[in-house]
């Protein structure tokens, strides 16, 4: 089951919930990754989402690569 878009990505990119969708686009152990595509005064509109939980995310998405390097 795909996510729902979260209201603040909307938000932020000006997109209307009913014309915007995800669908599953890769991932890897720690992440889940999505393409939201979205339609925007008649022009669709495609975006990289990435998702992730737990301290190997935490750092990926902070930027601490010390973990990792």
């Amino acid at each position: 089951m795909l996510p729902n878009v979260d209201p603040a990505i909307l938000e932020a990119l000006g997109l209307e919930a009913t014309s915007s969708k995800m669908v599953s686009h890769g991932g890897s152990d720690f992440s889940s990754t999505y393409k939201l595509i979205a339609t925007r005064d008649g022009e669709e509109l495609a975006f990289f989402i990435k998702t992730g939980t737990g301290t190997n995310a935490e750092a990926m998405f902070r930027g601490h690569c010390s973990d990792f390097c």
